[in-house]
């Protein structure tokens, strides 16, 4: 086979799903003794927008439905994590954005606002939970990003139950730009994973 048609066949494979999948990287081990969560945490997905308009970005919005979603199943508490960069005065947080979206459900909702990162997210997410007495949460992102998040929040002290977004389109088998452009997300967690285990 030739450079061309290996190049060929390697961006085809991108643009499966399927293929796409076992590129995530592994879920870390969950602790043997039985879990009982007793909040619902969620990770902010980054903001758009400049200044005082900026507005959660539609991966933040995703996070938030399907945690929204767990806390109303399980009649749990919501913990919304996010900072964004630093603010100027008068901009509010990631996490005050998503609590605005989720007005209205019924929910009891806590906040953490000084986040800038997944590390940063779970040190300060368990800082909080732990003065409430958990440490067991059902911890929603994107898939992609829940091998490190959980990885921060169980070094942290915290055990997880993964209830991660799954960004992948379907059918499996059929090409979709969507499962290409995920691709690079993919690889920035590989390296961030080794990263963080170089700053351990």
């Amino acid at each position: 086979m030739n450079l061309g048609a290996l190049l060929v066949l390697v961006l085809v494979a991108g643009t499966l799903p399927a293929i796409v999948r076992q590129l995530y990287p592994p879920l870390p081990l969950r602790s043997p003794r039985e879990a009982t969560p007793r909040c619902v945490v969620v990770l902010g997905g980054g903001m758009v927008g400049r200044g005082r308009q900026r507005r959660s970005s539609r991966m933040g919005l995703c996070r938030l439905a399907r945690a929204m979603q767990e806390s109303r199943q399980h009649q749990l508490p919501l913990l919304i994590s996010g900072g964004g960069r630093p603010l100027a005065e008068g901009q509010v947080s990631e996490a005050r954005l998503l609590a605005d979206a989720s007005e209205g459900y019924g929910l009891t909702i806590w906040l953490e606002e000084r986040s800038r990162n997944t590390r940063e997210n779970a040190r300060n997410s368990a800082a909080m939970l732990q003065r409430k007495g958990i440490d067991q949460v059902l911890l929603v992102t994107d898939r992609a990003h829940m091998t490190r998040a959980m990885l921060s929040f169980q070094r942290a002290g915290i055990e997880v139950i993964a209830a991660p977004v799954e960004r992948l389109p379907s059918p499996p088998w059929m090409p979709s730009a969507g499962a290409l452009l995920l691709l690079p997300e993919i690889w920035y967690e590989w390296l961030a994973l080794l990263w963080y285990e170089i700053r351990r």
